[in-house]
């Protein structure tokens, strides 16, 4: 679940994830980056080891409930 401080509801453009990419830094070992690329370009977000792990757990939560696609597994 999202954490940290709350606007009012915006609506946003929502564009599909085609790849993404954990990028290290050696000089801050505490902090990777996530970058995103969608067909908008590319989007570059810093987290901590606490983001990325509430990230995953919240994730594979959602992807859960989702349905499968026939002929995936």
């Amino acid at each position: 679940m999202a954490r940290g401080p709350t606007t009012d509801e915006q609506e946003l453009p929502a564009y599909p994830i085609r790849a993404y990419q954990l990028i290290p830094d050696p000089n801050q070992p505490d902090v990777v980056a996530l970058a995103i690329e969608t067909d908008q370009g590319h989007s570059l977000f810093l987290a901590t080891r606490e983001i990325l792990q509430d990230l995953g757990k919240d994730l594979l939560e959602r992807a859960a409930k989702m349905p499968v696609k026939p002929g995936r597994s």
